[in-house]
């Protein structure tokens, strides 16, 4: 099945892309669950860690690409106030209400404190929220608040005559060279890592801009940006299996990443675009729900775990067990992310995305 739109102001391969993107993002942290419910430990050391992590790892980047381009695509067009009113409601908010809860989790099974009760929740509620703690997986939208507040020193540099385009490439090179740090566990901030999602949002920027000729550019040179994408991969598994990384402070892996996922970007954005008005509407359904499955799929996938030990230790498909297992793990959490989503449209209708994100 397909999906056809005549809305001018929708670009429906972009929404393909976006159901892609949040497919690997639940897939990457699926078989990480499943890799710790077998083996109690995720050792870097399996085949099916490293492949993993090689094809999956810095999927987000894919976010950042997209929010670039409709920036400059679409959103530019309607001005700042709204651009910021829509992030305030439809990113903000959710982010909020869903911190606040597990925020009251938090403080009713912490060990004792001598703060009250309600003290302790707001502290815990500022210090989620501020650095994306209230999730492993929360560590992204810190970033993408810096990305949206950039955004308008982003288009005027970017834009400069003379020098807005020598600009623009200086910042979409940096992550070459200023490498993500980890922040999924640490109460930080790292300028590194926005340095490193600005340059993947400034990529979706520059190809926003006359968009349909740029596509057309790639599109000419799609064997260069797949032969750069293999390329990248092939060098991943390498530092992975020989264990390579840092080159002083350059994360030499966070660099091909960066390559790698940005050439996918490419790559897929115009294969869907090719598609035309025929995208998949499995895919556009994803791409609805994606916020919210993003904000969702980690608590269901980590949680629902105990469920489904029966194929994880089901040595009569071994070794297949791990990935048939996170293939499951994947249709539940996001099947039931979707659930949820669709439970409170039907209580709140389009007032929804405000607490849930879609």
């Amino acid at each position: 099945m397909s999906i056809r739109t005549n809305n001018s102001n929708f670009l429906g391969y972009l929404h393909s892309f976006r159901g892609f993107a949040i497919l690997n993002i639940v897939f990457i942290h699926a078989i990480v669950g499943a890799l710790i419910a077998v083996d109690n430990k995720l050792d870097m050391t399996n085949p099916i860690a490293i492949t993993n992590e090689v094809l999956f790892h810095d999927s987000t980047l894919y976010f950042s690409v997209i929010s670039g381009l409709l920036f400059s695509a679409i959103l530019k067009g309607k001005g700042y106030k709204r651009f910021y009113t829509s992030k305030i409601k439809f990113v903000i908010l959710p982010y909020l209400f869903i911190t606040g809860i597990v925020a009251i989790f938090k403080t009713a099974f912490q060990e004792e404190s001598q703060q009250p009760a309600i003290f302790s929740y707001v502290t815990t509620l500022f210090r989620d929220f501020i650095y994306g703690k209230a999730n492993p997986v929360f560590w992204y939208i810190p970033v993408l608040f810096f990305l949206y507040l950039v955004t308008p020193i982003l288009d005027y540099l970017m834009n400069l005559k003379r020098i807005g385009g020598p600009l623009s490439l200086l910042i979409i090179l940096a992550p070459l060279f200023v490498s993500r740090v980890q922040m999924a566990f640490d109460y930080i901030l790292s300028i590194e890592t926005m340095i490193y999602f600005t340059g993947a949002y400034a990529v979706g920027m520059y190809l926003g801009k006359d968009l349909d000729n740029k596509l057309g550019w790639v599109k000419n040179n799609l064997a260069v940006f797949i032969g750069i994408s293999l390329l990248s991969t092939v060098v991943l598994f390498i530092f992975y299996i020989r264990d390579l990384d840092l080159l002083g402070i350059v994360s030499l892996r966070e660099s091909a990443f960066y390559i790698q996922k940005i050439s996918l970007s490419a790559i897929f954005i115009v294969v869907f675009k090719n598609l035309d008005e025929k995208q998949p509407i499995w895919l556009s359904r994803l791409a609805r729900d994606s916020f919210a499955i993003y904000f969702l799929h980690a608590f269901i996938v980590f949680g629902s775990l105990p469920l489904f030990m029966f194929v994880l230790t089901y040595d009569a498909i071994a070794p297949f067990h791990t990935l048939i297992g996170a293939m499951i793990i994947l249709l539940f959490s996001t099947g039931l992310s979707m659930l949820v989503v669709l439970g409170f449209r039907k209580l709140l209708g389009k007032r929804s995305r405000m607490l849930i994100g879609s």
